[in-house]
């Protein structure tokens, strides 16, 4: 039965740069060893390899599994597309109408058509994401942290 060793200093010293524990002066003095030993930076890849995979291993959290939920909703797709629609198409009448004041000095209806399709549109998509908020507000793991 092999027994497991216990890690050395450089080691520990690359575990704690890898996860980016290692701060001023220490720092430093560890980045300046990885220039000139290619073990060293070897170890420190390695090392942000596995912290790379573990990230990519990890079980979804529970609010991003709640924001694929949402994502795949005809709500919200509906809601934001409505939402963009009438901002875009609001822009173009209000651009319209821009232009017909410029040209003939006149307030074209398209001015107001414009301005109210822009309004609509961002009430469209602030209640879809209010609607997101809502939905994510219990999964948020920061609601009860106080400063």
């Amino acid at each position: 039965m092999s027994r497991e060793r216990e890690p050395t200093g450089d080691e520990l010293l690359a575990m704690a740069y890898a996860d980016g524990e290692l701060a001023g002066d220490a720092r430093l003095a560890f980045e300046a060893r990885l220039a000139r030993e290619p073990d060293l930076r070897r170890e420190v890849a390695e090392l942000q390899g596995l912290a790379v995979l573990a990230r990519q291993l990890a079980p979804a959290e529970p609010a991003e599994l709640e924001w694929q939920s949402l994502a795949a909703g005809w709500q919200q797709r509906a809601g934001t597309q409505v939402g963009l629609g009438l901002a875009l198409a609001g822009a173009l009448l209000l651009a319209a109408g821009l232009l017909g004041w410029i040209l003939w000095s006149t307030l074209p209806v398209a001015l107001k058509a414009g301005a109210a399709a822009i309004g609509l549109g961002l009430a469209v998509l602030l209640l879809v994401a209010l609607r997101a908020r809502r939905r994510l507000a219990p999964l948020d793991p920061y609601t009860k942290v106080k400063r």
